[in-house]
């Protein structure tokens, strides 16, 4: 399912059903933005984690948070808001956002809530409604791994959220096999 809120042209947003399975680049003049959560089976500490690239498919920012204790849909949740505002503050005003919690990508999209998101879908949507435009839509978990790997990253960080201008080391492997891909 992908979701398209405030249409900087038009002001209009449409609804599409899909999901891709591997990463894929964005359209040209666009962005695309993968975002992920996690948690720590052994202390149930969550995190989120996720990456900004260009049409070209070259790393524009990331980050990774440590949330502290929540469920993973509002992990997931998490990381589709702090990869909004990364995304924002770099000036990007076309944006693709790819996650695989299909959850999150629903709640957003009907602009409802379940136990514990309130307050992140209507973070989520007072974002929207800046002068951009936003796509939504599942990614399978094999197309999500470097944003995977950010979230992980998070969970052994006392970082509370950390953004990179360029990838880290191990997350490059991963940027360079979904670039193979495409």
């Amino acid at each position: 399912m992908t979701l398209a809120r405030g249409d900087a042209a038009a002001g209009t947003g449409r609804v599409q059903a899909g999901i891709a399975v591997k990463w894929t680049r964005p359209p040209v003049g666009w962005s695309k933005l993968n975002s992920d959560g996690a948690i720590d089976n052994r202390n149930g500490i969550a995190s989120c984690g996720g990456l900004v690239r260009d049409d070209g498919g070259s790393w524009l920012i990331g980050f990774s948070k440590r949330i502290g204790i929540c469920s993973i849909l509002e992990a997931e949740l998490w990381g589709i808001y702090e990869g909004l505002i990364a995304a924002w503050s770099i000036g990007t005003r076309y944006l693709l956002v790819e996650s695989d919690c299909l959850e999150a990508i629903n709640l957003i999209n009907d602009r409802s809530t379940s136990e514990g998101t309130v307050s992140m879908i209507y973070s989520i949507s007072e974002v929207l409604t800046r002068s951009w435009c936003v796509r939504f839509s599942h990614i399978g978990r094999d197309g999500n791994h470097a944003a995977d790997w950010m979230a992980k990253r998070a969970l052994s960080d006392d970082l509370l959220c950390h953004r990179f201008l360029s990838p880290p080391d191990d997350v490059s492997r991963l940027l360079q096999q979904d670039a193979a891909v495409c």
